[in-house]
């Protein structure tokens, strides 16, 4: 069972939208994705926090998640736990969860360090955290109504250091091209992404992974 450290950050669904703050609301997160899968394999058996969920809540691994938005999508969402709450503020006790996934979600946020903070105390030491942002182009951004930002390398590998997370491996383009789901490719982006041409066409967005360290320290 997930602690929570304060039920009240949790909306009720019969709340008013129109008293909901417009935090964030994208189309990035409408289904579940063979890329989303891959990322959610990329983490460890437990308790996995699907940060920024939107519909986006599947998995057939051994990872069990707790999705959390800042509201209840619209429409029909695939099944499983929901929690309504502010990403800078997660009901979750400290070290509630295994890992962390946070696909499409900084980009929306006022305080993107604040919010990878608050992903650290909620995971275990030694816990893993998979983010994925948009690189800071234009067409990566600002296709997107509801993005505020967007992230050059450096910027990404420095947001986790100063969160407490320690970057493991090197922090990568990646994106999607038609028909990789069909040839098998969708395991195989990142290293697609790194042929000069094809990253800078259809590597819109950096993936990074990262464990989190002691809360001490």
């Amino acid at each position: 069972m997930v602690r929570t450290r304060n039920q009240t950050a949790g909306r009720p669904n019969g709340e008013d939208p129109r008293e909901v703050p417009r935090l964030r609301f994208s189309t990035a997160a409408t289904g579940v994705s063979p890329y989303f899968a891959h990322l959610v394999a990329d983490l460890p058996a437990g308790l996995i926090l699907n940060l920024g969920a939107g519909t986006t809540s599947a998995s057939d691994g051994p990872q069990l998640l707790v999705n959390v938005d800042h509201v209840a999508p619209r429409g029909p969402r695939a099944p499983g736990l929901l929690v309504v709450a502010d990403a800078h503020r997660l009901p979750f006790g400290d070290g509630a969860f295994a890992g962390a996934l946070a696909k499409d979600v900084l980009e929306h946020v006022e305080d993107p360090i604040g919010v990878l903070e608050e992903l650290r105390r909620t995971t275990r030491p030694g816990g893993r955290l998979v983010v994925v942002v948009p690189r800071a182009i234009p067409r990566a951004v600002w296709d997107d109504p509801t993005h505020v930002r967007g992230f050059t390398q450096r910027a990404l590998g420095t947001a986790l250091r100063l969160a407490g997370w320690k970057q493991s491996g090197s922090i990568r383009r990646v994106g999607g091209f038609p028909g990789a789901d069909r040839l098998g490719l969708v395991p195989h982006l990142e290293t697609l992404m790194r042929i000069p041409g094809l990253g800078h066409w259809f590597g819109l967005n950096w993936v990074a992974r990262a464990t989190s360290t002691d809360r001490t320290t």
